[in-house]
């Protein structure tokens, strides 16, 4: 079997990683270049293919070229040595590209170098360039940056390093090779096989998705990212009584729960185990510690600390701002934010989007109902938009299965889309919704091998499999993920 190795950073780190698999079952194994390649400890760098190929027979692999005019690297051996080679072994693996370590790449027109005896192509991208600039992460950035029509300093998103691949690398093979096998592999992080830094932003168990679709070629647009993101944060300005049953029932969802109070008493980390960031220090300090994206509620023992949190969030990046008090407290805070903005030359408007007074109108009394009320409105704001459902154990799992995710609904359904769960051969992590879809999902997922979307009909046919009688459908994503 001779393997082709093409593409980006990461292709000799693949290379030892499935010599190492091939040796391990008593192959032996040929590494060669058709470029260049870096040198290692060991090697032949002798265009004699009998010295070779006794290495090769005597200790079961051989890596072997010709000195280059590149410091550290080794180039090919002439092809009637590599062909002779090739014959004494059982596996061989020729690094056919060149990318200079970096995680993309365009090649060139005469790039990459295939030997006619090949019997299979591996395309190496490198998935973890996604949030990275362009011209920092790609080989060839010009060219690679009008295949994109777009600037070279570019922030590369997923759908970009996926047509990279196909422009240049599996439209033009596919034509070339007609007959040939070509195969993706997407690395997640520079520990396969390059030293170039990471997205570490990104969440996991996104690229994990990614992952497996770039390297079944599906568009990777079928998913969307915020699907994938934690949970969302919940910064809540007053450590008092509400403030506390506001924490403990966030908890409960799953929210990243920050909580400040200028009390030390009351800034307390042992009131609130649910909070996994509690500060203490004047609200007037509030700015240095905002959290884009989060959603605040503003409960302070006071008018003047009500006033100066908003005023500090309101020309922030925020998902949500509630503030507690009386109709009358309100007006009078709302009066003096207006003058405030207007003398900073800012637009008043922006306070319509200031929940004030805070929560659903439900008659709330006690701190606990108010909390409830607080939330309830804070999960319908959540809700408007599509947004992640998964949990932190799904989120932080490296169990390997099928994502299960809804892509589509119609009728009623308790999970919207987005809704992710993960099957694997005996665990089952997070919900789409439970019932009798759920259980004919989970079964589908234990026998689904290759990324298929299906559609699960709750009209007249099927409820009698399913037992339900609510109407509707749910299209639900199978993706396979290792």
């Amino acid at each position: 079997m001779i393997y082709a190795i093409a593409g980006s950073g990461g292709k000799t780190g693949l290379i030892h990683e499935m010599a190492d698999r091939y040796r391990s079952e008593g192959k032996k194994v040929f590494v060669t270049t058709s470029t260049h390649m870096m040198i290692e400890d060991d090697m032949l760098l002798e265009d004699d293919a009998e010295l070779i190929t006794e290495r090769l027979l005597s200790t079961g692999y051989v890596m072997a070229g010709l000195p280059s005019e590149y410091e550290s690297k080794f180039g090919p051996l002439s092809y009637s040595t590599y062909d002779k080679v090739c014959q004494a072994a059982d596996v061989v693996f020729v690094e056919a590209d060149g990318s200079r370590h970096m995680p993309l790449k365009f090649p060139y027109p005469h790039e990459p170098v295939i030997y006619p005896n090949t019997n299979e192509i591996i395309i190496v991208t490198g998935l973890y360039a996604a949030g990275l600039r362009l011209c920092e992460v790609t080989y060839n950035a010009e060219t690679a940056a009008s295949c994109l029509a777009c600037e070279d300093t570019s922030i590369i998103t997923p759908e970009m390093i996926q047509t990279l691949l196909r422009r240049g690398y599996l439209d033009m093979l596919s034509e070339a090779y007609p007959e040939m096998k070509i195969s993706v592999r997407a690395a997640l992080s520079p520990k396969e096989g390059t030293s170039a830094g990471a997205a570490a932003s990104e969440p996991a168990l996104y690229m994990r998705a990614l992952k497996a679709l770039i390297e079944r070629d599906i568009d990777v647009s079928i998913i969307r990212k915020e699907w994938f993101d934690p949970m969302p944060r919940l910064f809540i300005c007053g450590a008092g009584h509400v403030a506390t049953e506001l924490a403990q029932m966030a908890g409960i969802l799953e929210f990243g729960i920050t909580v400040m109070d200028d009390r030390a008493e009351y800034a307390d980390a042992s009131r609130l185990p649910t909070a996994d960031r509690v500060i203490c220090d004047s609200f007037d300090n509030l700015s240095s510690y905002l959290e884009p994206g989060a959603f605040y509620v503003v409960v302070t023992r006071g008018h003047a600390d009500d006033y100066s949190c908003v005023k500090q969030i309101i020309t922030s990046e925020y998902s949500y701002l509630g503030m507690i008090g009386s109709r009358m407290k309100v007006a009078r805070t709302m009066e003096m934010l207006e003058a405030d903005l207007k003398a900073y030359g800012l637009d008043p408007k922006v306070l319509d989007d200031v929940h004030a007074p805070i929560g659903l109108s439900i008659g709330a009394q006690t701190p606990a109902e108010i909390a409830v009320s607080i939330l309830a409105e804070i999960i319908k704001v959540k809700n408007l938009t599509p947004s992640s459902s998964a949990s932190k154990e799904l989120l932080e799992s490296d169990e390997t299965g099928v994502l299960c995710i809804i892509t589509g609904k119609t009728g009623s359904s308790p999970r919207g889309v987005g809704s992710i769960m993960l099957v694997s051969d005996n665990k089952v992590i997070d919900t789409i919704g439970g019932g009798a879809i759920e259980a004919c999902v989970i079964e589908d997922a234990r026998s689904t091998k290759d990324v298929t979307e299906r559609e699960y009909n709750l009209g007249d046919e099927e409820v009698k499999r399913l037992g339900m009688i609510c109407g509707g459908s749910n299209k639900v994503l199978f993706i396979p993920i290792s």
